[in-house]
């Protein structure tokens, strides 16, 4: 472990029970983090994670050739990645036959490796690619293994209840915002910053660009962030209605207890992605 990680653990937890077990994966652009849930006993046995990472990829790389715990057999596997390349299609317009069609819009337009997800909860389809060597990192080490877009479990559960809100999910140094109008995703992307005064570039550009009415959107965040701190303060100025994300679960997280609630919330969400 170094400064920037760390790793809970279920004292019962049994790795040799391993193959009835489903490992939930998050490679961001400046984090990894991973989770192992029991959904027999809907108990979440184990969470790692690490913040500050130069490239997400490669600290994963890197921790697939240490961690004992990423080489055991699990019943299922579903990693989130981070990629630009990603776009969103209401289910009433997808072609499948014209995958190409929406590719143009990646950044990336000569990828490989595409993948296509139908959302449970939204009317969309994602389309995203990866490169080929990520793509081979992760299907190589694990046959049965789901990819899915980095902000899948945000979006597969976040709340539907006001005409208007934001969901922003934290790491130390970069955050994935979410923007819904009229119910609809109307915006994702991720952004990395140093410092506060970058922050509050980011977030007066987006208000201003997106023209969110923040005095009667409601914001939710996650990840890493506190009441009180620099984060928050900024948002509080500008939004009325700001709380915590924490998406109800049916799993027994009492390894998390010493822990926010909210700091994991994308992370154990995605148990919830198909």
């Amino acid at each position: 472990m170094n400064k920037n990680s760390i790793l809970l653990i279920d004292p019962n937890f049994e790795p040799a029970n391993s193959s009835n077990l489903n490992l939930l994966i998050k490679i961001g652009v400046d984090t990894f983090s991973y989770s192992i849930a029991d959904e027999e006993k809907e108990l979440i046995h184990a969470v790692y994670d690490e913040q500050e990472c130069e490239d997400g990829v490669e600290k994963f790389k890197e921790r697939l050739k240490t961690d004992a715990y990423l080489k055991l057999p699990y019943q299922s596997v579903k990693a989130a990645i981070y990629t630009p390349n990603l776009v969103f299609v209401p289910k009433a317009l997808f072609d499948k036959q014209q995958i190409k069609l929406y590719t143009q819009f990646f950044v990336d337009t000569d990828l490989q490796n595409i993948y296509v997800q139908s959302s449970e909860q939204k009317e969309f389809v994602y389309i995203f690619g990866i490169s080929s060597a990520t793509d081979k990192l992760l299907t190589t080490n694990w046959e049965n293994v789901t990819l899915l877009p980095y902000d899948a479990g945000l979006l597969e559960n976040a709340p539907a209840t006001d005409d208007s809100n934001v969901i922003i999910d934290f790491t130390v140094g970069s955050f994935q915002l979410l923007y819904f109008k009229g119910k609809q995703l109307n915006f994702a992307q991720n952004y990395q910053f140093d410092g506060i005064d970058e922050l509050t570039y980011y977030f007066l550009l987006i208000i201003s660009q997106l023209g969110i009415h923040t005095k009667q959107t409601s914001l939710k965040v996650c990840g890493i962030i506190h009441k009180g701190d620099d984060q928050w303060n900024l948002l509080a100025q500008h939004f009325n209605r700001i709380d915590f994300l924490v998406v109800p679960t049916p799993f027994d997280t009492n390894i998390l207890d010493d822990m926010p609630a909210h700091y994991y919330t994308s992370l154990l969400a995605l148990q919830q992605c198909g």
